[in-house]
C-alpha cells in the first residue's frame, strides 16, 4: 500500500470505528425500572387538616393547642409551589377530611374559610418572589357571640 492509501484508509476507518465504539457505549439494552422513591407523607399538625409536604412549617411562629381529642391553633408555612396548585390541595384534601368550604377569594393574596363541626379553619396564601407563604388558622367557633340577640 501506498502512503496516500494508508492515509485515505485511517482517515475513513478510523473515525468510523470511533463512531461504532461510542453508539455502542450508550445502548445498554432495555432501561431497567427504577426504584420508585419513598414518597413523603404530608404533615398533620392539626388531627384533620393535612399540610403538604412542600411546605416548610415556621415552628417559632406556629402554634398548636390540643385538648380532650381537639386541636386549634396557626401553623405558618413557606415553601416553593405555585399558590394555585396550593389551593386546589387544600380544597381537595379539607373536603376528604369532611370540612365543608364556606367561602374563597382568589389573588396574589389568597384566602380559604371551612367549617367542619364547632370548628372553622381560614387559610390565607400569599404569593411572595421567590415562595408561596400561607397561614392555616383552626379555630373553635364562638358559640356566644353566634347567639347573640339582634341589637
Amino acid at each position: 500500500m501506498t502512503i496516500r492509501r494508508k492515509m485515505i484508509w485511517l482517515v475513513t476507518v478510523v473515525p468510523l470505528l470511533l463512531m461504532t465504539a461510542s453508539c455502542a457505549m450508550f445502548d445498554k439494552g432495555p432501561a431497567k425500572p427504577e426504584t420508585a422513591q419513598k414518597r413523603l407523607p404530608d404533615v398533620r399538625e392539626f388531627d384533620d387538616v393535612l399540610i403538604p409536604r412542600e411546605m416548610d412549617i415556621a415552628k417559632e411562629s406556629s402554634m398548636i393547642y390540643r385538648r380532650e381529642g381537639m386541636s386549634a391553633g396557626l401553623l405558618r408555612l413557606s415553601g416553593r409551589v405555585e399558590p394555585a396548585s396550593l389551593m386546589r390541595y387544600f380544597q381537595n384534601n379539607m373536603a376528604n377530611e369532611g370540612w365543608r368550604p364556606i367561602s374563597q377569594f382568589r389573588s396574589p393574596q389568597s384566602l380559604m374559610i371551612f367549617q367542619k363541626g364547632n370548628r372553622m379553619a381560614v387559610i390565607a396564601i400569599e404569593d411572595g418572589d421567590l415562595e408561596t407563604f400561607a397561614d392555616v388558622w383552626v379555630v373553635p367557633m364562638n358559640e356566644t357571640i353566634d347567639n347573640l340577640p339582634p341589637k
